[in-house]
């Protein structure tokens, strides 16, 4: 899968993960942040995270709740 998103130096990198930002105008369809298990609706720019090599794993964040998961260090 091409990525359709470049690299963002200003989200907080995981050891392991690829982390792309996903803008507003870009995000077409509503996700449930696995975080804490909201929806995040259409419309509104969030992250977007995989393990490196497995982008069939990805997952859409709220910014705020990637934030959280990287300080701690580990995906819940």
């Amino acid at each position: 899968m091409p990525d359709p998103t470049p690299f963002d130096a200003t989200l907080p990198p995981l050891e392991g993960y690829t982390v792309r930002r996903v803008p507003g105008f870009q995000a077409r369809k509503a996700y449930l942040c696995p975080a804490c298990g909201s929806e995040i609706v259409t419309g509104v720019g969030h992250v977007v995270a995989w393990p490196d090599e497995l982008a069939e794993q990805r997952r859409h964040w709220h910014l705020h709740c990637w934030r959280i998961a990287a300080r701690r260090g580990r995906i819940p």
